[in-house]
């Protein structure tokens, strides 16, 4: 016989096997329930998942008419943003969110990314957490560079050569290249490598980055797709018409992760953010739920273009709670560092201000007043030609040649307040923001 104390007065006489048993009931419920977390070391996981070329129109949860209800049901059990702002373009949201500065100091040309920056994949590592990146790379070539960025392993696309993301990908494996056919889908490869990597280091915490590949261009069928039955030639014609099954699909990858981490009992102790590198194609106009249109606006600095979903769930967990605290992509880093009890040392010069506060449902002991944006994208004619340095608050934006604007009344920066027309509050704000301008250093665009 076997005794369980109850308190100082009772003492419960159980029969070893009954006792055995009650206390593998109480380890199932346990589990089933998803909050069991046995590892000595507590810090929470950190999974940040970055679509490619998605603005806040393509959410539901924003007001869109896409079918993306695990990301809504993030942001109705999570913390959803409604200002965070990314670059223009793809490779300087990449070096900016992964480096924690703006573009200004250490952006060089497209498609690269300087290999004597430190990342956040080097802060994971050197803080004792496992680090992997999956997806889309392009930020310089070689099959060890991902490693020389922080991260212990790899599966990404655009790594060293030119290829598929979508059916019939070319994906390179920690320095090995994939051998796939036509049934395989690029996304599905890079989701199903998350999934193993939660797996095998569910034991100790980890770091994962999953820069997506959808929903870039080209805009061709998912595996959900009709067409992607019906002829496997049709895998790879593009379709504009194809967008919203690739809106669709990036959802359900998202569901997926969720579900792993709710199966191994691991979602009390991951933090997962999802955010998107820039705006929508220009080729795509989305309809949203009032019956209003949205034209994509990557490439731009106006709001379609820049202003990006952010969602934050898991570990701390609110229901319905949105924020209009400002967030730009060099407060990853920081918040990173504060999640895993890191610190971001000032060698690294970055510039971010941790959201982790709000996300605890804290209020900021320095929220943001504005955020800064130096776009140069180094790209093309076409892109390069939009290349400027402005600061925004959330009503109003001063750039670099002087141009200002009441972005609450002018979203598509249409009408310019000409200095000294505006309102008393736009002319103070834009006196404060030309003095943060002022700090810089001088820059003028080469167009």
């Amino acid at each position: 016989m076997m005794k369980i104390s109850l308190n100082k007065r009772y003492v419960l006489v159980l029969p070893a096997y009954l006792l055995i048993l009650l206390q593998f009931v109480f380890n199932v419920t346990e589990a089933q329930e998803g909050v069991v977390d046995r590892r000595a070391d507590k810090r929470p996981n950190i999974i940040l998942i970055m679509a490619d070329d998605m603005g806040m129109e393509c959410l539901g949860t924003y007001g869109s008419t896409y079918h993306t209800p695990n990301l809504d049901h993030m942001a109705e059990t999570g913390v959803k943003f409604n200002y965070a702002f990314a670059q223009a373009m793809c490779t300087p949201s990449r070096v900016q969110i992964m480096t924690g500065k703006y573009n200004y100091k250490n952006y060089t040309k497209f498609a690269h990314m300087d290999p004597h920056e430190k990342t956040f994949g080097h802060l994971a590592k050197e803080a004792g957490y496992k680090t992997a990146i999956m997806g889309k790379w392009q930020l310089g070539g070689g099959l060890d560079l991902p490693y020389h960025f922080g991260f212990e392993e790899y599966c990404l696309w655009q790594l060293n050569r030119a290829g598929s993301r979508y059916a019939k990908p070319l994906i390179q494996q920690n320095g090995k290249t994939l051998t796939t056919t036509n049934d395989d889908y690029g996304p599905d490869i890079f989701a199903d490598y998350l999934l193993d990597f939660i797996e095998r280091n569910k034991e100790e915490p980890f770091f994962a980055y999953y820069p997506m590949a959808l929903v870039h261009g080209p805009f061709v069928p998912t595996p959900d797709s009709k067409e992607w039955a019906q002829d496997t030639a049709l895998r790879h014609n593009p379709d504009f018409a194809l967008f919203g099954d690739m809106v669709s699909y990036c959802d359900k990858i998202i569901g997926r992760i969720i579900g792993k981490l709710n199966e191994l009992g691991l979602a009390e102790n991951t933090i997962v953010l999802f955010t998107a590198d820039n705006g929508t194609a220009t080729a795509i106009t989305t309809t949203m739920k009032d019956g209003s249109t949205v034209r994509g606006g990557k490439t731009q600095t106006i709001d379609t273009g820049i202003r990006v979903p952010l969602i934050v769930w898991g570990k701390y967990r609110y229901t319905g709670y949105e924020t209009d605290n400002l967030v730009d992509f060099t407060d990853f880093m920081p918040t990173i560092a504060d999640a895993i009890g890191a610190t971001v040392p000032e060698a690294w010069d970055t510039d971010g201000v941790s959201f982790l506060p709000t996300v605890k449902g804290e209020t900021p002991d320095n929220p943001r007043a504005w955020i800064f944006s130096h776009y140069d994208p180094k790209h093309s004619p076409g892109a390069d030609k939009r290349a400027a340095r402005f600061f925004r608050t959330h009503r109003y934006k001063l750039y670099h040649d002087g141009r200002f604007y009441d972005v609450a009344q002018d979203s598509a920066e249409k009408k310019p307040i000409a200095p000294g027309t505006g309102t008393d509050e736009a002319e103070q704000v834009r006196n404060m923001l030309q003095q943060q301008l002022d700090r810089l250093p001088p820059w003028q665009p080469m167009h």
